[in-house]
């Protein structure tokens, strides 16, 4: 293996409340809300919760705010803080169903699967037509091992919506994960055929091409997906695992030693280096990067 595969994070768009109060009592609290809403759109985050909290202030019992402020906490990467609003949305209206979406999606994030699943099955009979839906519980069946369960999930995905870029690279990532590599490109192309953007899809099928020693193929791909995650230390470790078999041995450590500022266990990195010496002709640092990263992954492939 060249590198560790990881998992895509693609999920479904979050749940936007865009509900109203509807009485003249709560006309300024409608407008807070608003006001926070456009700032949500517009990415302005902290603007956007000091809206939310202006008019929970007004209407504390209005589940919308809670739900939407809970998006603008997740968005500035407080989590915690935004699993408190889902809890509140839900508390105040136990029918909020967008609300318990947003929660498995930020539970999923936090690594809390079995709590998804649990939230994913309450709602499963409302979103029966989202395919969007039914990613996100592929997503999670995936994390859990159920790998025919995620496969069931998926290729409900597309038969909802043929065009759902994201159900195509995660049903591929399943092939691939199983070293189906032709079924896994297959999805990936299609994929990208649809959204261009797919990074993880970019990533995955330039390993592929690796693999199939089409190292001047792969790397125009994996730029592109580092293009789209600049800090993708994975995309950073592959792009150097072909650089180093293009014999672009400096750009190559570089590369490398740029993953490894980001994830400095990431024992596939550190045997690339390894490779690194070893091309150079340094025997010693080279042994001594693989023994490092066989320390790290037993497993791992010196080669």
């Amino acid at each position: 293996m060249k590198g560790r595969k990881l998992f895509p994070i693609i999920m479904a768009a979050a749940m936007l409340s865009l509900g109203s109060c509807g009485t003249d009592k709560n006309e300024e609290a409608i407008k807070f809300f608003k006001r926070g809403n456009f700032k949500l759109k517009e990415q302005e985050y902290n603007e956007a919760i000091h809206w939310y909290g202006e008019a929970l202030n007004k209407k504390p019992d209005f589940a919308d705010i809670y739900n939407n402020r809970g998006l603008a906490y997740q968005k500035s990467d407080k989590p915690e803080k935004a699993l408190e609003d889902f809890n509140k949305a839900i508390a105040v209206d136990s029918k909020f169903w967008e609300a318990y979406y947003n929660r498995a999606e930020l539970l999923f994030n936090l690594g809390n699967y079995q709590e998804a699943i649990q939230d994913l099955n309450k709602i499963g009979k409302v979103y029966k037509d989202s395919s969007f839906y039914y990613v996100t519980l592929g997503n999670v069946k995936t994390q859990t091992q159920d790998y025919s369960g995620a496969t069931a999930a998926y290729e409900r995905a597309l038969v909802l919506d043929p065009k759902n870029a994201e159900a195509y690279t995660n049903h591929g990532y399943l092939y691939f994960e199983q070293n189906n590599y032709p079924l896994a490109k297959k999805d990936f192309e299609k994929a990208l055929s649809i959204n261009p953007k797919q990074h993880f899809a970019l990533n995955n099928l330039a390993f592929i091409l690796s693999e199939e020693g089409k190292y001047k193929e792969a790397l125009p791909l994996v730029e592109k997906a580092i293009f789209l995650k600049p800090a993708q230390a994975y995309y950073l470790n592959n792009k150097g695992y072909i650089l180093l078999q293009l014999g672009k041995l400096d750009e190559a450590k570089e590369t490398i030693e740029h993953s490894l500022r980001i994830e400095s266990e990431n024992a596939f990195a550190i045997r690339n280096l390894g490779l690194y010496f070893q091309k150079k002709g340094d025997t010693q640092k080279a042994k001594e990067y693989f023994e490092k990263a066989k320390k790290l992954n037993p497993n791992i492939s010196i080669q």
